[in-house]
């Protein structure tokens, strides 16, 4: 188990919030795609640093609570994939929508929205518009297990990623809730990362996994509460905890998902950024890139170049 430094650590740029609560992020080029409660998209320049977003829209997974408030779009995670649709320069990003614990017919409320989200430019090259197109969604419903090697993946409130090298998406979650109020169960808690193969994006529809459509599963020790976001970079998941406080301590967890196991953790608490509530994770150049949701602006954090260094291993 490496024991990551934080000693690069850095506050790059506060970035002001159209709306109050930052969630999932993705970096693509400068770019970063800032996600907010409901489904509001900021766009953020990282090399000039201009804490004004470039633009804002919606995704087309929008939702305020239609038909319950269990089908808000908390767009508390989300990342980039590698397909391009009818030309788009921008790949399809990959959210995890949905707000409320447990599910209906269809599966857990938390799903995954692929987004074809297209830009508008001005002459430099600067985004200046923005709109998205919700052309797939992904659920999992439990089934029967009667059989299979395979745990229950979770307790109902999972976080999607696309895996563009395995051509797979991956489930993370926990045996049990990771929030204080389910501190009990810590000391039997586990971390569970169960892998789907990827459907086809651009056939669109609604695509229903149950225990049968599981390609891999394995399971890590827990040691850190409160789930939030991250990526998958090369054959490692990247994992960001913690609400900025003792309770809920800020940390990153990396996992090998070739060695089925947990590699690397870095504990954020007496940094800087420490304070502040962790969102999400994504790689701008060979830098990782942490964004908070402070008040009253949020912040971007670079992390130094040592989580570039595992991609290696």
């Amino acid at each position: 188990m490496r024991e990551m430094s934080s000693e690069p650590l850095k506050l790059h740029m506060r970035f002001k919030k159209p709306w109050p609560s930052a969630q999932g992020m993705a970096v693509w080029g400068d770019f970063a795609f800032q996600l907010f409660h409901t489904g509001q998209c900021a766009v953020f320049d990282l090399k000039s640093g201009d804490p004004e977003p470039l633009c804002t829209f919606p995704l087309g997974s929008f939702n305020e609570g239609t038909p319950a408030d269990e089908y808000t779009n908390h767009a508390n995670q989300c990342m980039f994939s590698a397909v391009h649709r009818n030309g788009n320069p921008l790949p399809l990003l990959y959210v995890t929508i949905g707000r409320g614990i447990g599910a209906d017919a269809d599966g857990y409320h938390y799903r995954c929205a692929v987004e074809d989200i297209r830009l508008e430019y001005d002459a430099d090259g600067r985004p200046v518009g923005g709109s998205a197109e919700w052309i797939q969604t992904i659920s999992y419903r439990d089934g029967d297990m009667a059989g299979l090697p395979w745990k229950q993946p979770c307790w109902g409130c999972p976080a999607w990623f696309v895996d563009n090298e395995r051509q797979a998406v991956h489930m993370f979650s926990c045996r049990y809730r990771t929030t204080p109020a389910f501190r009990e169960y810590y000391a039997v808690n586990e971390y569970i990362i169960t892998r789907f193969p990827l459907p086809d994006p651009l056939s669109g529809g609604f695509v229903r996994f149950g225990p049968r459509d599981i390609v891999d599963q394995f399971t890590a020790p827990f040691d850190i509460p409160f789930t939030q976001g991250g990526m998958i970079a090369g054959n490692k998941l990247f994992y960001t905890f913690g609400c900025g406080d003792a309770e809920r301590p800020d940390g990153i967890r990396v996992f090998d998902l070739d060695k089925k196991c947990l590699i690397a953790r870095a504990d954020l608490t007496g940094t800087a950024m420490g304070g502040e509530e962790l969102e999400s994770c994504s790689f701008w150049g060979n830098e990782l890139v942490c964004n908070t949701n402070a008040n009253p602006e949020g912040g971007f954090w670079c992390l130094g170049t040592g989580y570039a260094g595992l991609l290696k291993e």
